[in-house]
């Protein structure tokens, strides 16, 4: 991964330091290109000065509603269509967000987040995104935090749609061992976190803000209430699709 990560950088440089393709260049390349030179390909045209960039980015947008366009290219061509500025291409990606807003997964408004992201940029989002949060909570590759469980068990070992749901559905389901209460002390006194351990006598929490541990008497609980997830459910407000699939990539694969 690192190796075709770091090919695909020198690609881009190669690609910047080149003259504009014309529209027949990007004709062949979409037509004959391995996804990665389609990617990029899709990035020139989003800003292209030919008007036939239009009726390419059309033909490219019949093969998605085909269901012959790579998933992994999804993303790429919306974002394009929507940087033409078109009130043809408006108008499509308005009929088909209002179409998926109307499914009963609303999963299917971000299926274009599954494939085709950068590795490398999603550990910078894990990382490094303030509004994603990600490391706070969680680990991967040894760095992180510990109020959530590692997501290292990830990788490679369950679907992207389950690590897709994860993210911008974090209550849907809970991983054993992480769940969440509020307890209610005969002193008046409550105290919440993620639950790391419960024997017959006490119980262990992790605070949510920084993970660190206490135990708690279940002599001194008098009422214990079930609580959400601490991780935001909003992402899919607060990061972008671009970001969210680049995420998705980098718990799947790596970088």
């Amino acid at each position: 991964m690192i190796a075709a990560s770091a090919s695909s950088r020198a690609d881009d440089l190669v690609n910047a330091a080149q003259p504009e393709r014309t529209i027949a260049e990007e004709t062949v390349v979409q037509e004959k290109g391995r996804l990665s030179a389609r990617r990029r390909s899709f990035a020139r045209l989003a800003t292209h000065p030919d008007p036939a960039a239009d009726a390419l980015l059309r033909a490219q947008f019949d093969l998605y509603r085909s269901h012959d366009l790579p998933p992994a290219l999804w993303l790429d061509l919306f974002e394009a269509m929507a940087k033409r500025g078109s009130a043809e291409f408006k108008a499509q990606l308005a009929e088909r967000e209002e179409r998926l807003a109307k499914s009963p997964d609303p999963l299917r408004r971000f299926e274009e987040c599954l494939e085709g992201g950068d590795g490398e940029q999603g550990r910078a989002v894990f990382e490094k995104k303030p509004e994603a949060g990600c490391v706070r909570c969680h680990s991967m590759d040894g760095k992180g935090g510990q109020v959530g469980p590692d997501l290292a068990w990830l990788r490679h070992n369950t679907e992207r749609a389950h690590i897709l749901e994860s993210i911008l559905l974090p209550n849907a389901t809970i991983a054993t061992g992480f769940n969440s209460v509020a307890l209610k002390l005969k002193n008046g006194e409550t105290v919440a976190g993620v639950v790391r351990g419960e024997s017959a006598v006490d119980i262990t929490l992790a605070s949510f803000t920084d993970g660190k541990r206490s135990t708690v008497k279940l002599a001194k609980v008098v009422e214990r209430t079930p609580l959400p997830s601490p991780m935001t459910p909003a992402f899919g407000q607060v990061l972008s699709k671009r970001a969210i699939r680049d995420l998705v990539q980098f718990i799947a694969e790596g970088d």
